[in-house]
């Protein structure tokens, strides 16, 4: 029993070792789209078979995504050509707020859906230049936030 967990041991430690070397190496190769979704969706299923559970929704920080794609900066392009090969699997990644957030797609079925037709006759005196949004900014803020007063 103890020679196992010696090789266990052994095995983490040069796992650790060599994500290591492999964050602090340079990318040789810019990964597109398939594969950054393929490298996510891995995680995903690694994350899944830990827990025993399917993850309905996520988040993951801008640094993950970056190590995981090889990446300095991830652009709004580039997240939307990763949704086309992630919707394939069922799945969306969209930012939110300080970091990206992921979803089984399928889970949005069962939300709630807005219509325009609630504020048709906003919509209509806002397309013509008659709206008064001045009413409306107290929605800017979030119930955390308040209204600052001068």
């Amino acid at each position: 029993m103890a020679a196992k967990r010696d090789r266990n041991a052994a095995a983490n430690i040069s796992a650790a070792g060599e994500n290591e070397r492999t964050r602090s190496a340079p990318a040789k190769y810019m990964l597109g789209a398939k594969e950054s979704a393929l490298l996510l969706l891995r995680l995903i299923e690694s994350k899944e078979t830990e827990s025993g559970r399917t993850l309905s929704r996520f988040r993951v920080a801008e640094i993950s995504l970056r190590r995981i794609w090889g990446r300095q900066r991830i652009t709004p392009e580039f997240v939307g050509d990763v949704n086309e090969w992630l919707a394939r699997a069922g799945r969306t990644l969209f930012f939110a707020g300080n970091s990206y957030a992921v979803i089984l797609t399928s889970a949005v079925d069962s939300w709630s859906r807005l219509s325009s037709k609630r504020i048709a006759r906003e919509i209509e005196e806002a397309l013509a230049g008659a709206y008064d949004f001045a009413a409306l900014e107290q929605l800017l803020t979030t119930k955390e936030e308040g209204v600052d007063e001068d």
